[in-house]
């Protein structure tokens, strides 16, 4: 694996979480500018309930470890709650690089190992 494929492992994003949470912030941006802010309470909700499955789909679709996967879902939650679309950018240029990363074969996969087959 290169260098630029290991970068792209270690600081991409599942390109479905990048480019999703784009979409996200910007529908919650176009809510919150219409209502003066008034919506930010439920953007920061939002952004809530979307960071346990980013977590998941960095865990299981992406082979992060866990402490990675959690500290990336936790950072693009974050990042999705800011009632401003400039950190909107962050998970647009993660996606760019996930879609560069290598991906793991099955064998990898530490769950395989935790649960292996049985064979009769």
């Amino acid at each position: 694996m290169s260098k630029f494929q290991q970068f792209c492992k270690t600081m991409g994003l599942h390109p479905l979480v990048g480019f999703g949470m784009l979409l996200v912030d910007w529908m919650l941006f176009a809510a919150e500018g219409s209502t003066l802010g008034a919506g930010w309470i439920v953007s920061v909700g939002i952004a809530i309930a979307l960071t346990i499955p980013c977590i998941l789909i960095q865990r299981y679709g992406f082979k992060d470890e866990w402490g990675l996967a959690i500290g990336k879902g936790l950072l693009i939650g974050c990042l999705t709650a800011i009632p401003t679309p400039l950190p909107s950018f962050v998970p647009l240029i993660g996606g760019g690089l996930g879609l560069f990363a290598p991906s793991k074969g099955s064998n990898s996969n530490d769950t395989d190992k935790q649960h292996p087959t049985l064979i009769e």
